[in-house]
Formats: structure tokens, C-alpha cells, sequence
């Protein structure tokens, strides 16, 4: 587990939504406070009912100008087969699988593609 995923799923934990988990891990690279990142993105189900862990990370891609939207979506359907909140939830029924699992695969993902950019 790389330190941003630890990072976010801390954030997740502390009560965070899972949108603002993410951008609060990833403040300093934005150039920002926590508190300005958490505002920055999108809510979770905010569009089209899309799951916060893929809406934030579109939108810091979007900030750091890292034109790389398209290859996290592929990631994110690879890794968890919708990018529907809703269908998340019915799909992880008695998997064990948690919205903190998605929220720590998607800061290692943006991390990763932040460092192949």
C-alpha cells in the first residue's frame, strides 16, 4: 500500500466522503489546503449518480492537467466493473469489499498515473 492510499483511506476513516477523502490526500500536489481540495471536487452521486472515488480523481486529473481521464476510467472499470455508486454497492454484497477498498485503489491509481505523466 503506497502512502497516498494510506493517506486517503485515513481520511475515509476520519469521516470524510469518499470524493473528499481523495482530494484531501492529494491537497499539496494540487498546490492547495485540504480543506480548499475538499470543496474542489465533485460529491459523491453528484453526476449521473457516479461513484466519488472516480468523480474526484476525473476532476484532479483535470486540475493537474494530466490528460490521462480516459486510462483512469478504463482502471476503474477493470478494477471494479461499473462507475455507478449505487451498482458498487449491490455488486460488493458479501464480498467484503468497501468504499474505503475503492477509495484507497483509486489514490494509488492517480498516483500511478500522476508519475507516468
Amino acid at each position: 500500500m503506497n502512502e497516498m492510499e494510506k493517506i486517503a483511506r485515513e481520511n475515509h476513516r476520519n469521516g470524510n466522503n469518499c470524493s473528499a477523502s481523495l482530494a484531501m490526500a492529494f491537497a499539496e500536489k494540487l498546490g492547495v489546503t485540504p480543506e480548499e481540495a475538499k470543496k474542489s471536487v465533485p460529491a459523491p452521486r453528484s453526476i449521473d449518480g457516479k461513484c466519488g472515488g472516480y468523480l474526484s480523481v476525473v476532476a484532479m486529473l483535470e486540475k493537474l492537467g494530466v490528460d490521462k481521464a480516459g486510462e483512469y476510467e478504463k482502471m476503474f472499470l477493470e478494477k471494479n466493473g461499473s462507475l455507478y455508486c449505487k451498482e458498487l454497492i449491490t455488486s460488493r454484497a458479501g464480498t467484503g469489499r468497501t468504499c474505503n477498498d475503492i477509495v484507497g485503489e483509486a489514490a494509488a491509481m492517480l498516483d500511478e498515473l500522476m508519475k507516468n505523466s
